[in-house]
């Protein structure tokens, strides 16, 4: 399965400006928590006709959201955590 590259030029797209209206130190832990949300809802919202497809994407959906729902638990900045969820979808 591939994931679109929309989806991540989606979440690109959302940085760039914020980071262009002044935010030298870039995005903030909001921000950050607002792309990974966005790039997950993407994921579940890509269309994907093939069943093998829809079965990978699941099981990366899957690892995306265990990795977030840990990262918070134990306190990680969410701007690692969406650079996680980024590498992880890119690497697939």
């Amino acid at each position: 399965m591939r994931i679109s590259p929309i989806i991540l030029a989606a979440s690109v797209a959302w940085l760039l400006p914020q980071l262009a209206s002044g935010q030298s130190k870039g995005p903030t832990e909001a921000q950050c928590r607002e792309m990974t949300n966005a790039m997950v809802n993407s994921m579940k919202s890509a269309p994907l006709e093939k069943d093998n497809d829809k079965q990978r994407a699941k099981a990366l959906i899957d690892r995306a959201e265990k990795l977030i729902r840990d990262n918070r638990a134990r306190g990680v900045n969410e701007c690692e955590t969406w650079a996680a969820i980024s590498k992880l979808v890119t690497n697939q």
